[in-house]
């Protein structure tokens, strides 16, 4: 099993070294991840990836402490980035 930590170093490794599969990644990510990787992505799941610049820098912040009944069934059933997933 590959941890969801281990996939985010693999796909930003790949996306380094490989013009074309960073060009698939920025376009369609969930897409590019469910076929490069070999794993499902939950309908609902979105993945979304912002490319840093020279002049532009992105910060994720956590999910806020307030979440709705909604946010937390759908954070508990499709939690991609803090499970083990299969490789």
């Amino acid at each position: 099993m590959t941890t969801a930590n281990e996939m985010r170093d693999q796909i930003l490794g790949r996306a380094e070294e490989d013009a074309d599969f960073r060009s698939r990644l920025l376009a369609d990510p969930k897409g590019t991840i469910s076929s490069e990787l070999g794993t499902e992505i939950p309908d609902g799941f979105n993945i979304v990836v912002h490319e840093d610049s020279a002049t532009t820098a992105h910060l994720t912040l956590p999910p806020s402490a307030e979440l709705t009944e909604a946010d937390l069934e759908m954070v508990a059933g499709a939690n991609l980035w803090n499970q083990k997933v299969a490789p």
